[in-house]
C-alpha cells in the first residue's frame, strides 16, 4: 500500500481535481438598510454580510418567528456586524427552502434567501404502444412525467411487473397504477428513494410495453465510505478499491473526486490535497449531498 507521505507529496505535485467551488454571494449593511434584501442561491453556496456603516445585529429567521423552526430568530446564526466585526459568512446546504434574516437593531429591515431545489422532471412519452424512452435514469427527488400521445389507445402506467413478489417494489401497482389516455393524458410521480423500478402497461405487457426507472442515490463527492463526512478514511477506502482488490463500491461516483468519469489514483490524491494541502475542493455535488448530472458510466446506489 502507498504510504501517506508519498500520496500527500503527489497531491502537492499537481494531481489536482477540478476547481469547482460554490459561489459566495454578498450583502452589504449600511446605516439602516442592507442591499440586496433577497437572494436566490444554489445549495452549497455561501452568503457573506459586509459592514459598510452603522452597527447591526444580524439574525436568521424573522422577528417573532416560530420557535423550533428556521424562522425562530437566531436559530441558524446570530452575530454582530460593525466596524470591529466587518463580515460574516454562512453556507446554506438545505435545498428548496427560504431562510429569513433581519437586523435586530433595525427590525423593519427583513430579508430572505431562497435555496433552489436541484430536482428535475423527466418526460416519458406514451406513444405507439411504447414508453419512450424505455429506460430512464434519474436521482432521488426527481420526477417522471408520462405524457399520453393524443389519439393513442388506452394504456396504463403500472409499477412492478405481473407476478411480482408481494411487499416489494415489483408487486404490481405497489407504487402507482394510473390510466394513460386522452382523458388522463399526464401522470407524474416523484421518486423519493433510490431504486430500480420496472413498470408496464396492463393491456399491452405481453406485447412488450414495459419500462424501467433507475433512481440513483444522492451523494457527497469524495465521501467514498458514505459516512457523510470527508476524511482520510475516504482516501484509504478508494486506495483499497484501486489496489487491494476490495469489492466495487455501490456508489462508485463518490470516488470520482474530479468528476472526469473514471476512478484512478488521481482521485484519492486530490482528496488528500484538499484535506491537508488546501488544494481545490471536490467537484459538485459538494459540500452537500446532491445529484451528478454529468454524463458518464459511474453511478451511485445505496
Amino acid at each position: 500500500m502507498l504510504k501517506l507521505s508519498i500520496i500527500v507529496a503527489f497531491a502537492c505535485g499537481g494531481f489536482l481535481c477540478d476547481d469547482a467551488l460554490a459561489e459566495d454571494h454578498q450583502i452589504n449593511f449600511f446605516n439602516s438598510a442592507f442591499i440586496p434584501t433577497s437572494l436566490t442561491i444554489e445549495a452549497g453556496d455561501s452568503v457573506t454580510w459586509n459592514w459598510v456603516a452603522g452597527s447591526h445585529q444580524l439574525k436568521s429567521g424573522f422577528p417573532g418567528g416560530t420557535p423550533g423552526t428556521p424562522d425562530q430568530p437566531g436559530a441558524l446564526f446570530d452575530t454582530t456586524i460593525d466596524a470591529q466585526n466587518p463580515s460574516f459568512s454562512h453556507i446554506f446546504t438545505e435545498m428548496g427552502i427560504t431562510i429569513g434574516f433581519f437586523d435586530e437593531n433595525n427590525p423593519a429591515q427583513i430579508g430572505s434567501i431562497t435555496i433552489l431545489d436541484d430536482t428535475l422532471t423527466f418526460e416519458v412519452g406514451v406513444v405507439d404502444n411504447s414508453y419512450l424512452p424505455q429506460v430512464i435514469e434519474i436521482f432521488e427527488g426527481d420526477r417522471v412525467r408520462w405524457v399520453h400521445e393524443p389519439m393513442e389507445m388506452l394504456h396504463t402506467v403500472t409499477s412492478g411487473m405481473p407476478g411480482g413478489d408481494p411487499g416489494t417494489i415489483e408487486e404490481p401497482g405497489a407504487l402507482f397504477d394510473e390510466e394513460s389516455s386522452d382523458l388522463n393524458p399526464i401522470f407524474e410521480y416523484t421518486f423519493d428513494s433510490a431504486m430500480e423500478l420496472p413498470y408496464y402497461c396492463i393491456p399491452h405487457v405481453d406485447f412488450g410495453m414495459v419500462g424501467q426507472v433507475i433512481v440513483q442515490d444522492r451523494f457527497i463527492r469524495g465521501d467514498s465510505d458514505r459516512n457523510g463526512a470527508l476524511g482520510i478514511g475516504d482516501a484509504i477506502f478508494s486506495l483499497g478499491f484501486l489496489f487491494q482488490g476490495a469489492a466495487t463500491p455501490n456508489c462508485l461516483d463518490a470516488l470520482d473526486v474530479s468528476d472526469d468519469g473514471q476512478v484512478d489514483i488521481a482521485d484519492p490524491v486530490s482528496l488528500l490535497g484538499y484535506l491537508f494541502s488546501s488544494t481545490a475542493a471536490p467537484a459538485a455535488p459538494f459540500p452537500a449531498e446532491g445529484p451528478d448530472r454529468t454524463v458518464d458510466t459511474l453511478q451511485c446506489h445505496p
